[in-house]
């Protein structure tokens, strides 16, 4: 009997240190990483991240320059594992990125601003992180959002027309070719969006959820001033130039939607901010005929109390186990990254996620990424006082939902 117990024993033993062994030999999938310097007067805004063939990220941001009230233009290069590979602010003459880096295959399209004449760059960036100018348009200025239309291959950038008071939306090849324009007034009413469109340039003031793309067929939409107030507006570059656009409207800059992904058709997944609070729209109907006029309160959404006033959204469309998800990212009040993840097809809550604990973190952007996981982009402020850029890496298997 002792004999027994004691092989007993022992096949325990070593089936235990046979389990450490295996445990121990899993590779991480997932990480948090700071980047942190010694220059403790530069500050840093992270706009976007994408990730590479290699495992590895790009990650555009924006930092304070000296020669320009306009904030000029950071990349920075990490690694799998968030291994810091190359930092580099560029030349100056580049300012404001919109906020939207553009991967088509293995290049990376930025678009941004020239410092003394506000036109239009579109600059090209390889995987290493290395830039070149790839076009110039001097008579398209003050850039504010950009997508990019993958099957045609065309950039949809929203610009600003200060002379004309308009609102401007270009179809535009990635070396500068001007394929469709259309034009939207902004009016001359009561509400002056000069000052504010340069505050939000500048990093000054609050920073706006400029948006433009394809919604589904010939109907493309942006989000922006029109008519006095930010509204989403669906329109059609084919339309007679009289043609108003279908409009979503808000109030002033009070009442915005704050983030949109295409669901198909003229369905759309959303959010909005409305007078500080917050709502989240997994399914709505926009309008799509011209001169149909609809209020952005008419789309609904589930309040988010936990939220920061106004909160900017990320909104991804991603796939987990067969599901497709769309996955919301924002700032709560308690300086933490929220993520909720909602049914694309049913518009269920799936499940929600916290990320940041020990320092004040805010969203800034989040991807898929090719493991099946996410990478979350953030800014942290060290010391209370200078803002870091942050990069949370989840594997699939830590995704709450």
């Amino acid at each position: 009997m002792k004999k027994l117990l004691a092989y007993l024993l022992c096949l325990l033993l070593l089936t235990a240190c046979g389990g450490i062994k295996k445990n121990n030999e899993a590779t991480p999938t997932g990480f948090i990483k700071i980047y942190n310097e010694s220059s403790y007067s530069n500050q840093y805004t992270p706009l976007d991240i994408e990730q590479t063939s290699d495992g590895g990220y790009l990650i555009l941001s924006s930092t304070a320059i000296s020669t320009s009230a306009f904030p000029g233009i950071y990349i920075m290069k990490i690694d799998k594992d968030g291994k810091l590979i190359s930092a580099k602010v560029l030349k100056s003459d580049y300012v404001s990125a919109v906020p939207n880096l553009l991967k088509n295959g293995t290049d990376y399209y930025i678009v941004c601003m020239n410092s003394l004449n506000l036109g239009t760059y579109i600059l090209k960036m390889n995987e290493a992180g290395d830039v070149s100018e790839n076009a110039y348009m001097s008579n398209v200025r003050y850039p504010l959002s950009v997508e990019f239309e993958q099957a045609s291959s065309y950039i949809i950038l929203q610009h600003y027309d200060k002379d004309n008071l308009q609102t401007n939306v270009s179809k535009i090849s990635v070396t500068g070719t001007i394929a469709a324009k259309r034009y939207f007034s902004i009016g001359t009413g009561g509400f002056d969006v000069q000052q504010p469109i340069i505050d939000h340039l500048t990093g000054k003031g609050q920073k706006y959820p400029f948006l433009s793309g394809q919604l589904s067929g010939n109907t493309y939409y942006f989000n922006g001033f029109y008519n006095y107030t930010l509204s989403l507006c669906m329109f059609d570059f084919s339309w007679p130039a009289e043609n108003d656009p279908a409009a979503a409207q808000g109030y002033h800059d009070e009442r915005c939607i704050s983030s949109l992904s295409p669901l198909g058709g003229n369905k759309v997944a959303a959010s909005r901010y409305a007078y500080g609070n917050n709502y989240i729209i997994p399914s709505a109907t926009v309008p799509t005929t011209s001169g149909t006029f609809t209020d952005n309160t008419d789309m609904g959404g589930f309040l988010i109390p936990e939220l920061i006033g106004d909160a900017p959204f990320c909104l991804k469309e991603i796939e987990k186990d067969g599901r497709n998800i769309l996955l919301y990212a924002s700032t709560t009040k308690s300086s933490q990254v929220a993520l909720y993840a909602y049914d694309a097809a049913g518009g269920q809550l799936l499940g929600s996620q916290y990320l940041g604990a020990t320092n004040p973190y805010a969203m800034a952007n989040v991807i898929q990424t090719s493991d099946g996981g996410i990478a979350v982009l953030a800014t942290t402020q060290v010391a209370g006082r200078f803002a870091r850029i942050a990069v949370f890496k989840l594997g699939k298997e830590e995704l709450e939902w």
